[in-house]
Formats: structure tokens, C-alpha cells, sequence
């Protein structure tokens, strides 16, 4: 069975889910923060490169939710890049090699307004919903409560391996330690939240502000749903990375979130009109170029052979981020 066709629509707002391969918690916190550190810095660098727009994201032992807007288009090339330099840097830092995603990403559109603030909410308080701990700020991994809790945007911190070796081939540079030297290579991406559709008239200090009171109030509304203790920041430390949950939860993905019946009927035909002129189109390109001079693809698909969706417009954003002093 193939895989649904990808669309990305620039003005669009998606949930981003993946899982670690069988569920193990690979991506599960440290009391050093070793894991938060990479997760932010890669994070950060990719949507400062790509024009991602994050709305919110928590990062679980074994998933991570993100609630993203690419207007540019580039929304699977940031997953791309993101999820492999994830892989790269996890497996090495826990001596593994292989697999470690399960299967490729999920980017499931939110419909509405209510949506869109529900699955933030979701998202932030994602370690409740698992029964980890009672309140997000509780959660010993990265999620984005830190940035609404005190409303400064977090610093993801990247070292240029070929910045650093540049500067170490250097005979000026002979008597630097290795931290200098990974110092002086290291790039820092800031990470600010975008504000949602509902609420971006709202100034900085007045946003954060309501983000706090709805994950509160979600939070209060899950501990007098919950039947059991929540398991505990020490314990969730405590957990060896290589374990994994006993009964891992399996769910459908969802064709969208929110709306009524009626949105999510009219959303699903558009996606099947829209798979039905990518296979046109995919048919016309297969009979050759000499026979069809132009081929349309619908936009925000990714013809076959390249990387970049059709309508793309602008560039990569490679400058160097300045932060705010």
C-alpha cells in the first residue's frame, strides 16, 4: 500500500507526529539535558533555514508533536533534514546504529480555530495526557511551556563542524582548548513562537498569558479525569532509553482536526480531486516529454524526481541569525 499523497498549502496550519522505531525512548530526557540541547538546536536552526513557523511542540521519549505553518513550501524538506540530523545525533549518543524513526512523518492539516487551539493545548500538555507527570512544566524533556511560561524565546545552540575544523587547522588557533574551539564553531538560532491565527492581534505579554491559562485549565480538567499518579519527573529520568512502553498505543491517522461534518467531507473530496489530477499528471509525464511541452501539477505536490513542491517560490534562508541583544 503506498503512502498518501503529501500537499502542503502555504496558509496551513499541521500537527507533525512521528514515533521512534518500536516505540523505544530514544528521545527520552537526561538530568544533564544532553537531549534537550540537540532536539532545540536542531529545532531551531532548521525552522530559522527553512521559514517554519511553530506554534507549539513537546518532545515525548518516544514522539514529538509539532504544530508548524511552512508558507514557503518547504515543510517536508525541514522534516527532512530535521528527522535525520535527529537520528544521527541520538544514535550516537546512545551507541546504536539503524533505524531510528518508525515510519515517515505525519502532517495532519488543522481545520479551524477551536482545532488549532485544542491541539495546542494537546501538544503542550502531551506529557498529562500520558499520565508522566500533572502540569507541563514538570516535564524534564523540551516543549514549548518554556517559552510560554516565561515568554522569552529559547537559544538552540549548533556547532559548524566545518567551522571547526577550519579554525583547528589553524597554527594560531594551536594552543585552544577543544571547548574554545567548539566555542568558536558554535552557531545560536533563536526559537520564537508564532502566535495563533485566533489571537495575533494579541501583544507578546497578553498571548503568552492566555497560553498559560489554557494549558492550566487543560491540565486541571486531565488530573480530575486521572485514575491513577502520574509516574514523576525522577522516575521518567530514571527510564532506560533502550526500554520501551509494554502495550505502545496504535492509532489510525486522522484525515484532518476539527471542523464540522460537513468542512471534513469537503476537505476529503479535495484531497481526492487533488490525488486524482497528480496521477494525470504523473500519467503525462511518464508519456514523455516530446508529447506533452507543459505539465501542471497541482500545487503544494512534489512532482516525481524533485524536491521542491510545485509553486514554490523563494529561497533557502542561509544567512547567520542575529540575536537580540
Amino acid at each position: 500500500m503506498g503512502h498518501p499523497l503529501r500537499q502542503q498549502e502555504k496558509d496551513a496550519i499541521y500537527e507533525i507526529v512521528n514515533r521512534t522505531q518500536h516505540q523505544f525512548h530514544g528521545l527520552s530526557p537526561d538530568a544533564d539535558e544532553v537531549v534537550n540541547k540537540i532536539i532545540l538546536g536542531l529545532l531551531a536552526k532548521y525552522a530559522w533555514i527553512y521559514g517554519v513557523e511553530i506554534f507549539a511542540f513537546c518532545f515525548m521519549s518516544n514522539h514529538f508533536h509539532i504544530l508548524a505553518r511552512c508558507k514557503s513550501l518547504q515543510l517536508h524538506l525541514f522534516m527532512r533534514d530535521f528527522q535525520s540530523q535527529i537520528a544521527r545525533k541520538m544514535n550516537a549518543l546512545r551507541g546504536r546504529t539503524g533505524t531510528f524513526w518508525e515510519r515517515r512523518y505525519t502532517a495532519t492539516k488543522v481545520l479551524d480555530d477551536d482545532a488549532m487551539i485544542d491541539r495546542l493545548r494537546y501538544t503542550v500538555c502531551n506529557p498529562c495526557e500520558s499520565d508522566l507527570v500533572s502540569h507541563p512544566k514538570k516535564w524534564p524533556g523540551l516543549c514549548s511551556w518554556q517559552i510560554h511560561d516565561n515568554g522569552e524565546p529559547l537559544v538552540g545552540e549548533v556547532v559548524d563542524r566545518e567551522t571547526y575544523w577550519r579554525e583547528k587547522r589553524k597554527k594560531k588557533n594551536e594552543d585552544k582548548t577543544e571547548a574554545e574551539l567548539i566555542e568558536m564553531a558554535t552557531v545560536r538560532y533563536p526559537l520564537e513562537l508564532a502566535k495563533l491565527p485566533k489571537w495575533e492581534d494579541m501583544d507578546d505579554e497578553a498571548y503568552h498569558q492566555k497560553m498559560r491559562e489554557e494549558c492550566h485549565k487543560h491540565a486541571g480538567e486531565l488530573a480530575k479525569k486521572r485514575c491513577r499518579p502520574c509516574l514523576g519527573r525522577k522516575k521518567v529520568l530514571a527510564q532506560k532509553w533502550s526500554s520501551r512502553p509494554r502495550n505502545p498505543k496504535k492509532a489510525p491517522r486522522p484525515l484532518c482536526h476539527g471542523g464540522d461534518l460537513q468542512q471534513r467531507e469537503e476537505y476529503r473530496q479535495q484531497r481526492w480531486d487533488v490525488t486524482d489530477d497528480y496521477r494525470k499528471a504523473v500519467g503525462k509525464w511518464r508519456e514523455g516529454k516530446t508529447q506533452v511541452k507543459r505539465i501542471e501539477f497541482p500545487e503544494g505536490t512534489i512532482p516525481p524526481g524533485h524536491q521542491f513542491c510545485y509553486g514554490r517560490k523563494g529561497e533557502f534562508n542561509m544567512t547567520v541569525p542575529q540575536l537580540r541583544s
